[in-house]
């Protein structure tokens, strides 16, 4: 796939970065993704990317798809609903068509589907020993807790609505939460996983799973699918922890989780006893945990971010200072210029040897939405700025709306429409995104010095 296969989602979303392939598998038979969601067509290790917790959080969002009949990921060359599967060794992933009937030449599964693989291996451990002993722990903890009521052992939960039911190892009742304990073996694949999830999020009710033994190091992958999905929290519960529970009539457990640190690294693992009724559990998300991953991870990310902006204002400015002043006068300063490319060079981003060489069209635009007004045209309002960029730069429409988005200038645009042909432009170009015209491929070569120069814009991009 070449960059041309790239457009801007209708929701304005820039396209996803290219990625190393770290955990991508090499000539895989899905080599190309339509995301429904966005209207591109992506390549697969571009999609995996090079974060392995966003590739697992993206293997139970599409199980999780499935389940719901709404697919994101097709294949680009059926249109079949995919999901996400991993290799043995290497912790490479791969697509799979959902259904493969012989409609495509890429052929990604063999004769058993893995609803009977799982099944199998399934129902053959779910009454070893250890099940067993740990059905009973956790009951013995929960009856001990007077927060919780409502303990049930291998009790059927019917859907309120859709008729399916599941029985949940163990179910109880905490503050108005209704909550399904399983026990996680390691038979426990993805799709049982993102099933079961969706059943009690649809019910109102927490999927809480369990786990016997958690290592430090080398772990299954079935452990790591529910790990990076619960916020970096896992949960154990052994006899010793069953003991001190009864103890202090209080469900405890042993929890096991992961700190974010500055650069983006994450800490060892952290281990320490807890009680249940300090967790925070969160039945929308089918999250429980002891420590927020994500909301300090966040604010670890923000704080860099905000440094990192700070210590490029000075140059920033200087940026804008020049430029509005060169777009005005039309004057050339070769001795700012000059600095700007030395200064601009050590924050990692290459100017090119001439002003006359930037991306005017670009910076024009970018300047006058942060402004509100127009900069480097003779326009007289800045509704003509939104209709030079549709369809006279297309290419930068990504960058445009999210300088609309980051300086709030939507209501600016509201009130010069008056006519409403910029309102009947904007569900034009949405409809012709949404259906992949490559009219709007979206152009990220200037993409390092848009992030230079108005940090603003990505300020939303998850971390």
């Amino acid at each position: 796939m070449t960059e041309k296969c790239a457009t801007p989602g209708s929701d304005g979303q820039l396209p996803l970065p290219r990625a190393l392939g770290h955990f991508a598998v090499e000539d895989p038979e899905v080599a190309e993704l339509l995301d429904l969601s966005t209207g591109r067509c992506e390549r697969h290790a571009d999609v995996i990317g090079d974060d392995y917790e966003k590739a697992l959080q993206l293997r139970m969002q599409l199980q999780t798809d499935l389940r719901r009949e709404q697919p994101r990921l097709v294949c680009a060359m059926c249109m079949t609903p995919v999901y996400l599967v991993s290799r043995p060794e290497g912790r490479k992933f791969f697509f799979r068509h959902s259904l493969e009937d012989g409609r495509c030449s890429a052929v990604t599964r063999g004769l058993l589907s893995q609803d009977e693989i799982d099944a199998r291996k399934y129902n053959g451990a779910k009454e070893s020993w250890l099940h067993l002993e740990m059905k009973s722990w956790i009951a013995a903890c929960l009856h001990a807790d007077p927060r919780i009521s409502e303990v049930v052992v291998e009790g059927r939960w019917t859907g309120a609505f859709s008729g399916e039911w599941r029985k949940p190892d163990v179910r109880a009742s905490y503050g108005g939460v209704k909550v399904a304990f399983e026990i996680q073996l390691s038979t426990t694949y993805i799709n049982v996983i993102a099933q079961r999830r969706e059943f009690y999020r649809q019910e109102g009710g927490l999927l809480f799973w369990v786990f016997a033994h958690f290592k430090i190091g080398a772990r299954r992958l079935t452990q790591e699918d529910v790990f990076y999905n619960n916020n970096r929290n896992a949960f154990v519960v052994t006899q010793a922890t069953r003991d001190e529970s009864l103890r202090q009539r209080r469900f405890l457990l042993e929890c096991i989780w992961a700190e974010p640190t500055l650069g983006g690294g994450v800490s060892e693992l952290r281990r320490e006893l807890v009680p249940f009724d300090a967790l925070t559990l969160d039945a929308d998300t089918q999250r429980a945990y002891h420590f927020d991953f994500d909301r300090e991870r966040n604010r670890l990310a923000r704080e860099v971010r905000e440094c990192k902006m700070a210590r490029l204002k000075p140059l920033r400015d200087k940026f804008e200072g020049w430029y509005i002043a060169h777009v005005t006068t039309r004057e050339e300063d070769h001795k700012t210029w000059g600095q700007l490319r030395r200064d601009c060079a050590g924050a990692g981003v290459a100017l090119p040897e001439y002003p006359g060489m930037l991306p005017r069209g670009l910076l024009n635009v970018l300047y006058s939405t942060k402004h509100g007004r127009v900069v480097g045209w003779d326009y007289s309002n800045f509704i003509q700025i939104a209709h030079h960029v549709e369809p006279g730069l297309r290419q930068y429409l990504h960058y445009f709306r999210a300088a609309l988005k980051a300086f709030e200038r939507a209501e600016l645009i509201r009130s010069e429409d008056v006519s409403g042909k910029w309102a009947a432009k904007v569900a034009e170009y949405k409809a012709r995104i949404a259906h992949g015209d490559p009219a709007y491929t979206a152009d990220t070569t200037h993409d390092a010095l848009v992030r230079l120069l108005f940090p603003e814009l990505f300020v939303d991009e998850p971390t």
